[in-house]
């Protein structure tokens, strides 16, 4: 596993750039089926719930674009990748593929969220924070 690690961890994307582009998108995938009126209701409450999970991935993560910091930025490129990789897939396995709208919404979602993923420096951008108490032994 530590090759992939190494392979995420290239990027050229910031990990600042890539949180900011983290919001826009998951108000893309939960606004934009409601939007596009989606014939398939599948699809459109597929889009909605990934959306939701961006959202969490968003706020979650541990840079400065987060908001909780609590999801490693590691653990969140992989959650991007199946992420990505389940928008371009979906349409052929649910059976939304000969439903036009959704399907070039999803595949264009998804090829380029899976790009901005490939091209993101997965690395924590925060530092640690020093201990605010130290105790030290008696002497």
């Amino acid at each position: 596993m530590s090759g992939l690690n190494k392979l995420m961890a290239r990027g050229f994307i910031s990990p600042f750039v890539h949180g900011l582009l983290d919001y826009p998108l998951a108000a893309v995938l939960i606004v934009l089926p409601l939007v596009l009126a989606f014939d398939d209701g599948a699809a459109k409450w597929l889009a909605f719930a990934l959306g939701i999970g961006a959202a969490v991935l968003a706020v979650g993560t541990a840079w400065s674009t987060g908001i909780v910091h609590v999801i490693p930025p590691l653990v969140h490129g992989y959650a991007d990748l199946v992420v990505t990789v389940a928008l371009v897939v979906l349409p052929f396995i649910v059976g939304f593929a000969d439903h036009t709208t959704a399907l070039v919404f999803y595949l264009v979602v998804g090829i380029g969220g899976l790009a901005a993923t490939l091209a993101t420096r997965f690395e924590p951008q925060m530092k640690q924070a020093e201990p605010v108490l130290r105790l030290d032994r008696a002497a």
